[in-house]
């Protein structure tokens, strides 16, 4: 099974970007892992955010991705809303 990497960031309550990397990785850990980089790199660029990091399935990425396609808006999970389910 392959995972890619969604990042959502946060630049106010009401502004949130989700982010899809090109990179599929094989495994969630090796996701896991990729992630850490890219964390370290978004908290540098962008130090007044909130933001946080997914490793999605190819099902569950279809979903998000729908969501998001018919308007639905990013938000972060830590604020106990989740993704889509699949």
């Amino acid at each position: 099974m392959n995972f890619t990497m969604v990042m959502i960031i946060c630049f106010s309550v009401e502004v949130c970007t989700a982010m899809f990397d090109d990179s599929r990785y094989n495994s969630y850990d090796s996701c896991y892992e990729f992630s850490k980089s890219a964390v370290s790199y978004m908290q540098e660029m962008y130090p007044d955010s909130a933001g946080e990091v997914h490793c999605l399935t190819p099902k569950e990425l279809a979903v998000y991705k729908k969501y998001i396609d018919e308007g639905g808006k990013p938000v972060l999970t830590k604020e106990n809303t989740p993704l889509p389910e699949a």
